[in-house]
């Protein structure tokens, strides 16, 4: 059993299946989330501005966006773990990551940045320097509490890139390359 609220860990198999069905899922989201803004885009034009009607579609749009953009968000990033080994931005990656977490994440009123104290370049999967910073980035949110601040710092040291998540972790994303 896990410490956390007393639900048992999730093994690979089960993380792994969980990430098939992540893919499924998110496509089937995308086809019914594109209908409600469609007909929530025509129902706003008839509906007259200012009336209570007209309100509650802004409402619905607005709500329908943004779960949009976490499936879409979500999907990019299920899409760069298959994009092949190139030359890879580990800032560029930062900043993705964190607007990810920032996204999607559960943990309110924590602040995350980025700051990159060089732009290395490494030859690696870009969705794999992508997964390795958001998991930096989600360990460094299981232990933050409201009101903190987590700041990814990417740099690197003897030739090697470097993400250190301040107070929390350091990973290593490969040799400098160039």
């Amino acid at each position: 059993m896990s410490a956390q609220r007393g639900r048992p860990a999730l093994d690979d198999a089960h993380l792994a299946t969980l990430g098939r069905l992540t893919r499924g899922a998110l496509h089937e989201l995308a086809n019914p989330l594109l209908a409600l803004l469609g007909s929530t885009e025509l129902a706003l034009a008839e509906a007259g501005a200012g009336t209570k009607l007209h309100g509650r579609l802004a409402v619905i749009e607005r709500t329908a966006l943004e779960l949009s953009e976490i499936v879409c968000s979500l999907q990019a990033y299920i899409r760069e773990q298959d994009a092949p080994v190139g030359s890879v931005s580990v800032a560029d990656s930062a900043e993705a990551a964190v607007a990810l977490v920032r996204r999607v994440s559960a943990v309110p009123d924590i602040e995350l940045a980025v700051r990159a104290d060089s732009t290395p370049v490494v030859d690696a999967a870009a969705g794999t320097v992508l997964r390795s910073l958001v998991e930096l980035l989600l360990a460094g949110l299981a232990s933050a509490e409201r009101g903190d601040r987590l700041e990814l710092v990417v740099g690197e040291r003897d030739g090697e890139a470097t993400a250190l998540l301040v107070g929390t972790g350091e990973i290593q994303l490969g040799s400098v390359t160039g």
